[in-house]
């Protein structure tokens, strides 16, 4: 099966600049998270955090999620709207717990795949992401639930996707 339209789309030419690898030296361990790099890649995995937490060869550094998270520098946003959570608390808690357990569901396979914030504002909630994947995921799990509109906006100039969903009664 093919890549979908919105799967290409992801596949954005513009480079990550929290991904540059050459600053990571293996072993690395995360001090905010405890991640582990390994193998040319980031682990959430006791056992290998275990076996390097001591070792004289291991370097610590800031993952690029913690990095992203602590320079307020999203990758994804989400704006959900519209009377349907603003008038309706249960359906506003139930999108609430629904994005937390994307949230969840993405970080087993993607550790650095975490949500930097969840605010509620006026009439809105705006939730960053450290990766546009996951954004994208929370945004399609909600429409998938609840319906109404969802748009995704791409930036013209930096790797950000800013996704829209709305929905009235």
């Amino acid at each position: 099966m093919g890549k979908g339209r919105m799967d290409k789309l992801l596949d954005t030419k513009f480079h990550d600049p929290y991904m540059d690898k050459t600053i990571y030296k293996d072993p690395t361990i995360c001090p905010v998270c405890k991640l582990v790099y390994h193998d040319k890649t980031w682990h959430r995995d006791a056992v290998l955090y275990k076996k390097y937490k001591d070792h004289p060869a291991t370097h610590f550094k800031e993952c690029p999620a913690c990095r992203k998270i602590k320079d307020n520098f999203p990758l994804g946003i989400v704006i959900l709207e519209g009377n349907f959570i603003k008038n309706n608390q249960n359906a506003k808690q139930e999108i609430l717990n629904l994005i937390r357990h994307e949230a969840e569901k993405e970080e087993l396979s993607n550790p650095l795949a975490r949500i930097m914030k969840i605010e509620e504002k006026e009439g809105f909630i705006e939730i960053w992401t450290t990766t546009e994947g996951l954004a994208s995921k929370i945004g399609k799990a909600v429409h998938k639930a609840h319906h109404g509109e969802l748009n995704f906006t791409f930036s013209d100039d930096q790797k950000l996707l800013r996704i829209y969903w709305r929905r009235e009664s």
